[in-house]
């Protein structure tokens, strides 16, 4: 499908005709190379010592991966990324690397968050071979912090090295593109102060395939200490814009749902239409049109909806997203 007509089609069936029953597929796809994790950052689902036992821990396989591939594919989604963020960290599954090669394969450009620590320069100038993509890796600026948040000892320096690394061959290699967020601001010191700090420290010279960002927190699992204010409700568009998959095939609403909270089909099991337009999709999305996001288990204690006015609501916003992904 043409990407356009693919995001017309999906403004039409969010924003004007609220509609549970889609006539196009899922614009965005995640699926997860594993849930397991070698960290514990204090602001992710990880961290909570009863998350592991929600699901079974487990790694998708290159023949699930091949056969998920295959699916998307024919539906002809007009976007074409593909993203391997849901729940863990990918490089503890061994095939990660293959995955990449096999989205290439495909024209896709991959997408994934990391935490920076599994990626030495052997794996970064393999991942450069493997075809192009984007990783998001979370950093502070200051050791202490760094050390405080992730609840790691001794990988502040290791990731220091694995990050230089990546940004001298994000301005070798137009494959390697990079986005580094830094954390500090969940410890609340000053986060203009603080991503000015990290910049120089990774510097000087950052090629423009490489940006930085100050990381914002929102309580999508009710897992944080905070509660945000309810404001005005705000529908949320994942419902109608993507599809997440577990490592086992397991689609769940969004990437927010770590704990495949919603099961509402298995990929592996059937195709991407029968399940997108399946009935656990149709009342999960009816459920959030009747201003009732309570009633699905991945929304009841998720704070987006209430977010607050700012510009990601915005009509505009939204679709420029969808165009950049």
């Amino acid at each position: 499908m043409n990407r356009l007509k693919h995001i017309f089609k999906l403004a039409r069936a969010y924003k004007i005709g609220k509609t549970t029953e889609l006539p196009y597929p899922p614009y965005q796809y995640t699926i997860e190379p594993t849930n397991a994790c070698n960290f514990k950052c204090d602001f992710c689902p990880q961290s909570d010592p009863e998350h592991s036992q929600r699901r079974p821990t487990g790694q998708l396989t290159v023949e699930n991966f091949k056969l998920f591939l295959g699916k998307r594919r024919s539906v002809k989604p007009g976007n074409k990324n593909i993203n391997f963020t849901l729940d863990g960290e990918p490089f503890l599954n061994k095939d990660f690397i293959q995955f990449i090669e096999l989205a290439a394969k495909d024209r896709l450009f991959s997408i994934f968050a990391s935490n920076g620590s599994l990626i030495s320069p052997d794996k970064t100038d393999l991942l450069t071979e493997a075809g192009p993509f984007r990783a998001s890796i979370d950093m502070a600026s200051d050791k202490n912090i760094f050390e405080t948040i992730r609840s790691k000892k001794d990988n502040y320096e290791k990731l220091l090295k694995n990050l230089r690394y990546l940004i001298k061959k994000a301005g070798e290699n137009e494959n390697v593109n990079l986005e580094i967020n830094d954390i500090s601001a969940f410890a609340g010191v000053n986060p203009k102060e603080s991503l000015e700090k990290l910049i120089n420290l990774l510097g000087p010279d950052i090629p423009s395939r490489v940006v930085f960002r100050t990381r914002l927190f929102h309580n999508f699992c009710g897992h944080l200490g905070f509660i945000r204010k309810k404001e005005k409700y705000r529908l949320c568009p994942y419902p109608w814009t993507q599809m997440a998959v577990t490592y086992n095939g397991d689609a769940v609403p969004c990437c927010r749902d770590t704990s495949a909270r919603s099961i509402l089909g298995n990929v592996f099991e059937d195709d991407i239409m029968t399940v997108w337009n399946g009935s656990k999709y149709r009342l999960f999305r009816q459920n959030l049109l009747d201003k009732k996001p309570e009633l699905n288990a991945a929304c009841k204690d998720c704070d987006l909806p209430y977010s607050g006015g700012g510009s990601k609501w915005k009509p505009v916003y939204i679709f420029r997203s969808l165009l950049g992904r």
